[in-house]
C-alpha cells in the first residue's frame, strides 16, 4: 500500500473548474507557522480582567495531502508575555492588581504527520506508520467474532467483539455484554433478611 507521505500535490498539475467570472483559482494553504489567536490568561473570578486577553503568535496551520494527516510542530520556542491583571471595583472602574508572566509556545517549524500516533494503540494493536493507523493483532479473536455474527460484530477501533445491540433492561435485570442480553441481577441483599450466622445472646 502506498504511504500517505508519498502523496504530493502540485498546484501546477491540479485542474480547476472555473464556473463564471466570480470563480478564482485557490492557492494551497501549506503547512507552516502562521499567526493564530491564543488566549493569554483566564481567571475563575469574574471580577478579574487580564489585559490583553489574547494575542497572536506563530502556530502550525495549513492543510495536508490526506485527512489522516495534520500540520504539527517539529520545533518550538517559549515566548514570555507580560500581562496586566486588573480587578473590577464597580462604577466601570478597574483597579490595577499586578502583572503576570504568561509563557506561550511559538512554533518555528512544522510538518504534516499522522493524527493517530503509536501511543494511541491499545495492547491488541500494532502501529502502522505508513497508514497512520492502529491495526489489530488478535486476528483469532476476530475470526471467532464473525462466527457469532447474529449477536456480535467486530470493532476494529477497540479490537474487540462487541454486541450489535445494547438493550435497555427492565427493573431487576442488567445487560450482559458477554451474552448480549438482559439477565437477572445478582441478589446482593440476599443475606440482609437471613437469620444471623451467630447468636450473640447468652
Amino acid at each position: 500500500m502506498r504511504s500517505l507521505f508519498e502523496v504530493q500535490v502540485h498546484e501546477e498539475e491540479a485542474s480547476y473548474f472555473v464556473l463564471g467570472d466570480a470563480a478564482v483559482t485557490p492557492k494551497s494553504a501549506g503547512c507552516m507557522p502562521e499567526l493564530q489567536v491564543v488566549k493569554l490568561a483566564t481567571s475563575d473570578d469574574a471580577s478579574i480582567l487580564h489585559i490583553p486577553q489574547c494575542t497572536r503568535i506563530e502556530r502550525c496551520g495549513g492543510c495536508c495531502s490526506h485527512h489522516l494527516l495534520s500540520c504539527q510542530p517539529t520545533d518550538s520556542q517559549p515566548v514570555s508575555f507580560s500581562v496586566m491583571k486588573t480587578q473590577y471595583v464597580g462604577g466601570k472602574k478597574l483597579k490595577f492588581v499586578g502583572k503576570e508572566i504568561v509563557v506561550l509556545e511559538k512554533h518555528t517549524k512544522c510538518k504534516c504527520d499522522c493524527k493517530v500516533k503509536a501511543e494511541d494503540c491499545n495492547r491488541f494493536q500494532q502501529y502502522k506508520k505508513s497508514e497512520c493507523r492502529c491495526s489489530c493483532i488478535n486476528t483469532d479473536e476476530e475470526k471467532k467474532c464473525y462466527s457469532k455474527n447474529q449477536t456480535k460484530l467486530w470493532d476494529p477501533e477497540l479490537c474487540s467483539c462487541i454486541c450489535r445491540e445494547v438493550k435497555q433492561c427492565s427493573t431487576g435485570t442488567e445487560f450482559d455484554p458477554i451474552e448480549c442480553r438482559c439477565t437477572s441481577k445478582p441478589n446482593r441483599n440476599r443475606y440482609s433478611e437471613a437469620q444471623p450466622l451467630y447468636d450473640y445472646e447468652k
